[in-house]
């Protein structure tokens, strides 16, 4: 619990299949990795469970487990499929998140990598402050390495970064010195919780459908007078669907395109052309758009 307000922490899990993010999920709400009967499936580096997003609470953890990025297209959950699964079940969800974090597998960053991790950050463009980096399959001392800390924040950028070891146990195998080790890591992992202590914040995520809508806002935004009226009503329905971020963005925009509009047609002109106009062409056109793009 937190020490704060004792209230559950909320954690939600995302990066690359095989990562190890399943195996993180496991270990905060069950303590432990077991044979088998995990509470999140763990993937076996070949196959690409989880299939789609888990969620499991306990007294003290609320965490979700989440499909990896990078898949090829012929994999069940392909790396687009999984963005949108990703983006849809997040644009909804109520709950508020104390930690978002980025599972990366230790070993050298690829183009690949530094591309995932981009596209996460855009998922969770206004979730940044929550954003921890936690790198499996290494020991503190790695990340303690300067030379390695520098090139972990050069491509991901000034995150906290946390080291988790948190290996399997083999049928053939001492389960008590694995169990040991999973047990110590764990402990790091929380007692670096505790010190950074944050504050849960309410997710903003844009679902598929507005992400299309984002991109055609961008395109009527070059129209005098219809991407004025296009920003303008867009503010408002984003304030509805309760993203006020990007409602501010869209009202900025609007406003910066109304002064545009009035210099291009001319003072009084324009202020009557462009009420004409919003209200006999405009206004249907983005009506016709909210109602395709703007669902949850």
């Amino acid at each position: 619990m937190s020490e704060k307000t004792n209230e559950r922490i909320n954690i939600a899990l995302f990066g690359r299949a095989g990562y190890g993010k399943s195996s993180i999920a496991n270990m905060l709400v069950q303590r432990d990795i077991h044979r088998n009967n995990n509470i999140f499936p763990i993937s076996d580096g070949a196959s690409g469970i989880p299939t789609n997003i888990h969620g499991y609470i306990t007294e003290t953890y609320q965490v979700f487990d989440t499909v990896g990025f990078g898949e090829p297209p012929s994999h069940n959950i392909s790396h687009n499929k999984a963005v949108n699964e990703i983006r849809n079940y997040f644009s909804n969800c109520e709950i508020p998140l104390n930690y978002i974090f980025y599972v990366h597998k230790k070993g050298r960053i690829t183009e690949e990598d530094i591309k995932m991790f981009k596209i996460f950050k855009e998922i969770f463009e206004w979730g940044k402050t929550n954003i921890i980096i936690l790198i499996t399959h290494t020991k503190p001392e790695w990340v303690e390495n300067t030379r390695n800390l520098d090139l972990l924040r050069k491509d991901f950028g000034n995150y906290p970064v946390i080291p988790v070891d948190f290996p399997g146990t083999d049928e053939d195998e001492d389960d008590n010195i694995h169990k040991n080790k999973r047990l110590r890591s764990l402990q790091r992992l929380e007692n670096k919780l505790t010190e950074l202590s944050y504050e849960a914040i309410k997710l903003e995520v844009l679902s598929s459908n507005q992400m299309s809508e984002r991109k055609f806002s961008k395109v009527i935004n070059i129209l005098p007078v219809a991407g004025t009226a296009y920003q303008l009503i867009s503010s408002g329905v984003y304030y509805k669907l309760d993203k006020p971020n990007n409602a501010k963005e869209r009202f900025k925009s609007g406003v910066q395109k109304v002064a545009l509009d009035v210099a291009f047609m001319g003072a009084s002109a324009g202020v009557v052309a462009l009420c004409s106009k919003t209200s006999s062409k405009a206004v249907p056109l983005v009506q016709l758009f909210f109602k395709n793009f703007l669902k949850k």
